[in-house]
């Protein structure tokens, strides 16, 4: 019985498809809140805390007022369970400084039985 060592190349550095930027609040879309026929629109914002965990924050009499703090995988999510309309797409998060966990981390070993890598 003999075991075949297959030897991959070295793993190149790739940037980010977008650098992280330096703002670090970002307008979100709006949500309503309230009882109906009485309800408030209020603008939401999406803050990048340096931990690598996000918040929904909105503004209200001169302060910011924390909705939700939570990790960076819930990101796209937790628009939707708050009811944030006109939510920021996938590109528009990445441009933001969000990074997509879903992103290829399977390699095709059949790929490199056609390159040639022994």
């Amino acid at each position: 019985m003999s075991a075949m060592v297959l030897k991959f190349p070295r793993r190149k550095k790739v940037p980010p498809r977008y650098p992280k930027p330096r703002q670090r609040v970002f307008y979100a879309g709006h949500r309503y809140v309230g009882p109906q026929l009485c309800q408030d629109v209020q603008q939401v914002y999406l803050k990048r805390h340096g931990d690598g965990e996000w918040s929904l924050i909105f503004y209200a009499d001169g302060l910011s007022w924390e909705i939700d703090r939570f990790p960076s995988n819930d990101v796209p999510f937790k628009f939707e369970e708050h009811g944030v309309e006109f939510a920021p797409s996938y590109s528009e998060l990445e441009e933001m400084g969000w990074q997509d966990p879903t992103g290829e981390n399977v390699t095709e070993m059949a790929y490199y039985r056609l390159v040639g890598f022994k």
